[in-house]
């Protein structure tokens, strides 16, 4: 578990409180996946002084977020841990998610434009439509 706080303080670049517990697993994934894509976790349960543990539908939300931004970041879901895993806050599956999301994490997104397979097409379109400007004016000469 110790090795585990020191990968997470390194990647979230800040110490973690003594009391991961309290935190664990919710809401310290959920930063994770956020620092290593930004809003990949739009909304995070944070506990509140006043009320210090999350509900379990709290907890469970953040769950599901933190996979789902595993998800879209491109871990392989082999290599996914189970909510419940998270949930209890056991280190087996945890630990292999957490190698997956830093294998993957640091990579950028992939470039939006030129939308792959486009190009093809694009040529396509516009040697179509020369063809047909030439057609016409032909037409019309005629």
């Amino acid at each position: 578990m110790a090795q585990l706080r020191q990968v997470l303080e390194s990647q979230l670049q800040r110490p973690l409180p003594e009391d991961l517990a309290r935190l664990w697993p919710v809401v310290i994934l959920c930063q994770l996946a956020n620092q290593l894509r930004p809003r990949s976790v739009p909304f995070i349960h944070v506990p509140s002084p006043a009320v210090p543990k999350l509900s379990a539908l709290k907890s469970r939300k953040n769950v599901e977020s933190f996979l789902e931004a595993c998800r879209k970041m491109g871990v392989p879901e082999a290599d996914l841990c189970s909510p419940s895993d998270l949930l209890q806050g056991t280190a087996q599956g945890l630990w292999t998610t957490l190698e997956a999301v830093k294998r993957v994490g640091g990579r950028p997104p992939p470039p939006l434009w030129p939308p792959s397979g486009l190009g093809g097409f694009i040529f396509f379109y516009v040697v179509l439509m020369l063809l047909l400007c030439v057609v016409y004016t032909r037409l019309l000469g005629s």
